[in-house]
C-alpha cells in the first residue's frame, strides 16, 4: 500500500508547476513529475517508487500539467507526442475544443490529466481541421468527425482527505 500525502504542488491556470509558492522550472524535475503523473477516483498524483516502497503525492490542478509538443502523421494515423515522454495514437488520445477555441487533449483511460496543445502542435493538427459554423471537424483518410466541445472540469482538487 503506497504512502499517500499532499505533495503541496499546484498547477496554475497558465500551466506553471508551483511548490509552496515557488515556481518549479528545472526541466529534469518537471519531466520526472510528468512521467510519473497518474489519476484515480480521488485525484491526480505523482507516483514515486523506492524499491518495493511507493508513495502517491497528490497535486491540485487549475491548468494543464502536460502538453502536446508534436502531431505526427503516420501511415496508421495521427500520433500525439507529449512532454510526459509518451506518444499516443489517435484513439488512445482524445482531442477537444475548449470554450475559447483552443485545443485540449486527454488520454482515453485518464480523464483527469489534461494536455494543452503547444502552438506548433496545434498548427500541425490544423492541417486536418476544418471549421463549419460553430463546429470544428477533424478530417482524416476520408472520414470527417466533429471535434467535441470540452464540457468537463479543468480543476482537479486535492482529495477531501487533504483539503
Amino acid at each position: 500500500m503506497p504512502r499517500i500525502f499532499d505533495s503541496e504542488i499546484y498547477i496554475s491556470p497558465n500551466d506553471e508547476w508551483i511548490f509552496r509558492g515557488n515556481k518549479i522550472d528545472k526541466e529534469e524535475i518537471l519531466q520526472y513529475f510528468r512521467n510519473n503523473l497518474h489519476g484515480n477516483q480521488k485525484g491526480v498524483y505523482i507516483e514515486n517508487k523506492f524499491g518495493e516502497l511507493s508513495e502517491h503525492g497528490y497535486i491540485r490542478i487549475d491548468g494543464c500539467p502536460c502538453h502536446v509538443l508534436h502531431v505526427e502523421k503516420t501511415p496508421e494515423g495521427l500520433v500525439f507526442h507529449t512532454d510526459d515522454g509518451r506518444s499516443y495514437p489517435f484513439g488512445e488520445f482524445e482531442i477537444y475544443e475548449t470554450g475559447d477555441g483552443g485545443l485540449l487533449g486527454q488520454r482515453s483511460e485518464e480523464e483527469k490529466v489534461k494536455y494543452r496543445f503547444t502552438w506548433n502542435a496545434a498548427s500541425e493538427l490544423s492541417l486536418f481541421l476544418e471549421e463549419e459554423g460553430e463546429s470544428t471537424f477533424l478530417e482524416w483518410k476520408g472520414v470527417k468527425m466533429e471535434v467535441p466541445k470540452f464540457l468537463g472540469e479543468m480543476v482537479v482538487p486535492l482529495p477531501t482527505d487533504f483539503s
